[in-house]
């Protein structure tokens, strides 16, 4: 029954969602037409796939995630360049990797430091980080242009109400919610708008 729910749930999220023809603001449409609808096959994709293999015996799902996960957050790292990256859970080796991979020079920032280093990308588990919580937490790491992304944002009714409570944060300017992810944006020029799209 769980699992006919959450794919129910991700039905209902197609038929809501927009692709990219029904995106008004620039800056996200460029990030859906380049990066996100980016389908082009990647040598490293391989060597994301067998490290998934090494960690799950299940190729297809990693920790509830889908493979093409770890293929779109690769293209999100070589898009953003980010410097310093915060991982929530830093037991998630497969995360970092792929991060490694899109960017050699990135540096990780501990949750311990995080306060007083601010993050360029961060990364956390809904199921594991409460959303709305998290975020007030790594608040001082956050400059206009960091990118925090959740995963498994629908995997239950309390992750999705923290998401939906994340959103209503003064300091949050755009999100885009991928289903299996959600993305957090906060550049002050930005309009305020919150966007689902169908990945």
């Amino acid at each position: 029954m769980y699992n006919i729910r959450y794919g129910l749930s991700y039905l209902r999220h197609r038929f809501l969602a927009n692709n990219r023809h029904g995106i008004h603001s620039p800056f996200v449409y460029k990030l859906i037409d380049t990066v996100i609808y980016d389908y082009t096959a990647q040598k490293v994709y391989r060597d994301i796939k067998e490290t998934c293999r090494k960690q799950h015996s299940d190729k297809s799902v990693i920790n509830t995630l889908p493979l093409k996960f770890y293929r779109l957050l690769y293209r999100f790292a070589v898009y953003f360049k980010p410097q310093t990256i915060l991982l929530a859970d830093t037991e998630d080796y497969i995360t970092a990797f792929v991060i490694k991979q899109a960017n050699p020079e990135a540096q990780g920032i501990s949750s311990s430091t995080s306060g007083t280093r601010q993050a360029d990308m961060i990364l956390a588990d809904a199921l594991k980080q409460n959303p709305a919580s998290y975020l007030e937490k790594v608040m001082p790491s956050v400059h206009d242009d960091t990118v925090l992304i959740f995963t498994n944002i629908h995997r239950n009714a309390a992750t999705k109400q923290s998401w939906e409570q994340l959103k209503l944060n003064q300091q949050v300017r755009v999100t885009i919610d991928l289903y299996f992810i959600g993305m957090v944006f906060f550049k002050p020029g930005m309009s305020r708008e919150d966007f689902r799209v169908r990945y």
